[in-house]
């Protein structure tokens, strides 16, 4: 029984990651260096946070078109709400109305986040390293593209969730998070709020997707639509390398986590390209039939036209038939 084949976790031997500035910066690297993760590629100084004041702002003795406040100084007032300034920063009268506070320069330092060597420059604005990664598929995601440190939470209830995001104890602003099998719309926006980098869940309803796609907020899900458990083979994984610096290219339905060469499997170097393959006793497959809709499972036994399967979860046994599976490798 041939049966269709998806890779959901596949080496990259060779790839580039392109690393850019905010702003023009210095290189303190030269073309053909190898790099490290954590090795600076160089820095630059610019203004790294910026607070939009809400309509009716009214500041305090703000005579002049801007002026510098210390942190935790009062900025001003919002109807009856005092609002404090949440770092040295300089408040600035915006042309047609409104008023921002802006963070004063601060330098920053642009890291590798791979290993791998220098490929080239583009000017003062970034570079281009050569490297390997292994990627994860996603079954959706919105095309936008990030990067960040990989925080894995366990696989919490929905209650938990969002004590989860509130109360990680480096703050989530930056980071891409993978928030666990299922993810509800008030989750997606406590973390877009929190300023997370990149959300990756399991599953989600459609309202989620709207709303990451709304707001430019990147979201990737790695088996589909409904309430579906992520794979046992990709969440192993992601723990394995949580706090790993990550890409996350919703372009090509990607995530892209870099590795060492000695990473790589070498009995892998000639990829299997195998579209279709004979369903076997033991393999992984992915469920197209309900009850069991989207769940991933063994193959237990192999019968003319259908398989039997086995769910880890609760370790039921259930009949599909082709052509409802495919083989995830």
């Amino acid at each position: 029984m041939l049966v269709p084949v998806v890779k959901k976790i596949t080496e990259n031997r060779k790839c580039f990651i392109e690393r850019v500035f905010p702003v023009g910066g210095v290189w303190g690297v030269k073309e053909g260096d190898f790099v490290e993760p954590f090795n600076s590629l160089g820095d630059c100084r610019f203004s790294q946070n910026k607070l939009s004041l809400p309509d009716g702002f009214k500041p305090v003795d703000l005579k002049t078109p801007s002026k510098f406040y210390y942190v935790d100084t009062l900025l001003g007032k919002a109807k009856n709400e005092k609002i404090f300034a949440p770092y040295d920063g300089t408040l600035k009268e915006i042309e047609g109305g409104g008023f921002v506070f802006e963070e004063n320069e601060r330098k920053y330092v642009l890291l590798s986040g791979v290993w791998g060597n220098v490929k080239s420059f583009y000017e003062n604005m970034s570079a281009l390293i050569e490297t390997q990664t292994k990627d994860i598929l996603l079954a959706s995601s919105t095309k936008f593209h990030a990067s960040g440190e990989l925080v894995v939470f366990p696989n919490p209830s929905d209650v938990l969730k969002t004590s989860y995001l509130e109360n990680f104890v480096k703050g989530i602003k930056g980071k891409i998070v993978y928030i666990g099998d299922y993810v509800s719309v008030d989750v997606v926006k406590r973390a877009y709020e929190l300023e997370a980098s990149a959300l990756l869940v399991g599953s989600a309803h459609n309202e989620v997707f709207d709303f990451a796609k709304e707001h430019n907020f990147p979201i990737g899900i790695f088996c589909g639509f409904g309430r579906l458990k992520t794979s046992e083979e990709i969440y192993k994984f992601l723990s394995s390398v949580s706090y790993r610096y990550v890409f996350f290219e919703g372009e090509n339905n990607l995530l892209r986590i870099p590795v060492r060469v000695e990473d790589l499997n070498p009995e892998k170097e000639v990829s299997e390209n195998a579209v279709f393959k004979n369903i076997e006793q033991g393999m992984t497959v992915q469920i197209l039939q309900d009850p069991h809709f989207g769940q991933t499972g063994v193959v237990d036994t192999v019968g003319e036209s259908s398989i039997f399967v086995r769910f880890s979860v609760d370790n039921i046994i259930a009949e599909v038939r082709y052509p409802n599976f495919f083989i995830v490798e």
